[in-house]
């Protein structure tokens, strides 16, 4: 038996403590098998073992994000990164750190903030997930308006690639023209490419100050009008949330629609911003306006960040991506789209940067009762098409972050393949020439 086999081979390489058959399920697949290794060179072996014996291997960080990505087309290991926990470089001087892929977000930002540094990558649940896999999945929030994508802010890697061979790409210089940059490759190519060992970021100073205003308009019209009238202000961030988003923040509703805009930098700059774009937001319209500040401004974004994050398998997650200037009609379209469905749907949205993502819990066991459930699915499936069409009709996209398998099989979690799919093809055939790593979860079948 493969299992057996691997077992055995992989106890050769790795410790016995870093195998085990305790391997979380992926869209109703679970691997028999389990191995973290504890240093890169371990990694390496291990990836070059299971090329040899062809093992369907999915790669686990700290498991925020295991829901993202079609349903796998076999899982036999667990490739998981957690062991590997080394901030293994870290020059305060020039605004560079390199860390090992199962570093948490959380842990890596406290080191920085020892030197009053930040990496400005925002992701859903930072105390466990890890610095892997949220360049894999290419994990942002809104900040990124302001500090760009992990793309933007990864300068080097080191990587595994399918064949076990350990590739090192870019450097830990600002200005690096050496090669060519593979490590681009792997930012959101959810693992299929290789396994992420080790990133290099550039960093930025700590904001001496931090403040956030929050704005209640009575509609989504009014809020996005506002939020266009801000970009004049120079804000760091800024979202758009409907009721029941509210109530996922605040377990209460301010009104029909929020607005939340971030400024950061120095305090008189800030204070200064926030003043105009407290006045600007009043005379769009705003029915009211609070200011928060400093580690409660910064909460609360990790609040927006995080909303959607812990839902169950059963909950649906998506996001939407547009050109910033059509995103208000496609917010406003999906709000009355959703207005019939039996769950309950929040939706925030991201002006700035032109996407919003829709979380839709389902309906109550009660109201379960009085509905049919295949007429309720049926419903539901209508809502996400009509949302990809809605993306698609101004020039965006959409991708289902979660769902059931069902649902994943009966509505495709990538959408259309987009141009250059071949590339992408060859770049998977090069890299992972037995589809071992992550297969089926990328697009086009990758």
């Amino acid at each position: 038996m493969l299992t057996e086999t691997l077992h055995t081979q992989l106890a050769q390489i790795a410790s016995h403590e870093a195998i085990t058959k305790e391997t979380p399920t992926i869209d109703g697949k679970q691997p028999t098998l389990g191995v973290a290794p504890k240093s890169v060179a371990e990694l390496t072996a291990v990836v070059g073992e299971l090329n040899r014996t062809e093992a369907a291997t999915i790669l686990v960080g700290g498991g925020t994000m295991l829901g993202l990505g079609a349903p796998p087309r076999a899982a036999e290991v667990a490739l998981c990164t957690g062991n590997l926990s080394a901030i293994s470089g870290y020059q305060p001087a020039d605004l560079i750190v390199t860390a090992e892929a199962g570093v948490t977000v959380a842990a890596l930002q406290e080191t920085l903030r020892e030197h009053d540094q930040m990496l400005p990558l925002e992701v859903p649940l930072p105390d466990r997930a890890t610095i892997g896999g949220a360049v894999a999945a290419n994990a942002c929030g809104p900040l990124r308006y302001t500090f760009g994508t992990a793309k933007d802010l990864v300068m080097g890697m080191q990587f595994v690639q399918g064949d076990g061979t350990l590739v090192k790409s870019g450097g830990e210089v600002v200005k690096n023209v050496a090669g060519f940059g593979l490590h681009k490759l792997h930012v959101g190519a959810l693992g299929t490419l290789g396994v992420i060992a080790t990133a290099t970021f550039k960093v930025y100073p700590l904001p001496k100050a931090d403040q956030t205003l929050v704005f209640t308009f009575p509609d989504s019209e009014a809020a996005f009008a506002a939020a266009a009238a801000m970009r004049t202000h120079q804000p760091a961030a800024a979202v758009v949330g409907n009721a029941f988003a509210q109530q996922c923040l605040f377990s209460a509703v301010r009104g029909a629609y929020v607005l939340f805009v971030r400024f950061m930098g120095e305090q008189g700059a800030v204070s200064r911003q926030v003043r105009d774009a407290q006045a600007a937001g009043v005379a769009a319209g705003a029915t009211a306006a609070e200011v928060v500040v400093e580690a409660d401004s910064e909460a609360l974004w990790q609040q927006c960040v995080d909303v959607g994050a812990q839902g169950a398998p059963a909950d649906i997650l998506f996001q939407a991506n547009t050109v910033p200037t059509e995103l208000r009609h496609v917010y406003a379209d999906l709000v009355r789209a959703a207005e019939p469905l039996q769950g309950k749907a929040g939706l925030i949205a991201d002006p700035l940067n032109g996407s919003l993502k829709c979380g839709i819990l389902p309906a109550s066991e009660q109201e379960q009762e009085t509905h049919d459930q295949n007429s309720a699915s049926a419903e539901l499936l209508s809502f996400l098409q009509y949302a990809r069409a809605v993306s698609q009709e101004h020039g965006g996209s959409l991708v289902l972050q979660r769902g059931s398998p069902a649902l994943k099989t009966a509505f495709d979690v990538w959408g259309p393949s987009p141009q250059g799919m071949s590339i992408m093809q060859n770049l998977k055939q090069t890299f992972d020439p037995h589809y071992i790593l992550n297969p089926g979860r990328f697009v086009g079948d990758i």
